[in-house]
């Protein structure tokens, strides 16, 4: 089933390319011309050998334009998500520019934002208890290997299920972390397998693409890009597609 869900979010984002392609493209291109004009306003150097992070002159500059960038992530990330949740769950086709004015983008980053903050809580713990296994190992890399994927997978699984709720505010409704929960807690085996076939096909991807071309840097930033666009897409689908499968009972049938 893990896989079944897996490929059916594949299906969703390669069978509707187009429409995946209006979803993202114009808040990418927004987010691009947002991150390029704060940092000419701001008067910081875009390129060549006087930009660097270190330059006392520039400190106060690149911490605004780190909060920009931050908050226009966000925001893109919501515009699209949400965007992308009511195009698979209502059929709502993005236009060009997709609609921002009568959606629940900033209820969608309010809900992103708490979840984000409930994982630190659980992060923090779970990082005391991995990392004197991996410390502990004494410079095994295999240990570390196992330790780093394990609270990945851990972190990955804990995100897919409170963050189904994410889907529900997209489409009007209201689901908290807790709810989310318990009602996926009939399918925690089949969340832990997406889990994993998550961490594994984006290391893959990742690693394939920089071992490839890593001797040619346009295309390696190309490929780059994309993988990140697919698993960004992909893991969107997931999510819609575990809340219509699980929550509305929906079959893996269809968009």
């Amino acid at each position: 089933m893990a896989w079944n869900i897996v490929r059916h979010a594949f299906v969703i984002v390669f069978g509707n390319l187009k429409e995946a392609l209006k979803a993202s493209v114009a808040p990418f291109v927004m987010l691009v011309c947002i991150i390029a004009v704060s940092a000419f306003l701001l008067g910081l150097p875009i390129g060549g050998e006087q930009t660097t992070l270190a330059n006392a002159n520039f400190s106060g500059s690149l911490a605004l334009l780190f909060i920009i960038i931050a908050v226009a992530v966000m925001f893109t990330f919501g515009w699209i998500a949400v965007t992308w949740h009511r195009y698979i769950l209502l059929e709502e086709y993005p236009g060009v520019v997709p609609s921002i004015s009568d959606r629940p983008i900033g209820t969608y980053i309010a809900r992103m934002l708490m979840i984000v903050l409930q994982m630190s809580c659980v992060m923090i713990p779970l990082m005391f208890l991995v990392l004197p296994l991996i410390m502990g190992g004494g410079g095994n890399t295999i240990t570390g290997i196992v330790g780093v994927v394990g609270l990945n997978v851990m972190l990955t699984f804990i995100w897919l299920r409170v963050s189904v709720s994410l889907p529900s505010v997209a489409v009007g409704e209201q689901m908290g972390s807790v709810e989310a929960w318990i009602k996926t807690n009939d399918v925690w085996e089949m969340i832990l397998g997406i889990s994993i076939i998550v961490i594994v096909l984006n290391f893959a991807a990742t690693t394939i693409v920089t071992t490839l071309f890593s001797g040619i840097p346009v295309v390696l930033g190309v490929l780059s890009i994309a993988v990140q666009w697919v698993s960004m897409m992909v893991g969107i689908s997931i999510l819609t597609t575990i809340y219509g499968h699980v929550i509305e009972g929906r079959s893996l049938t269809g968009t």
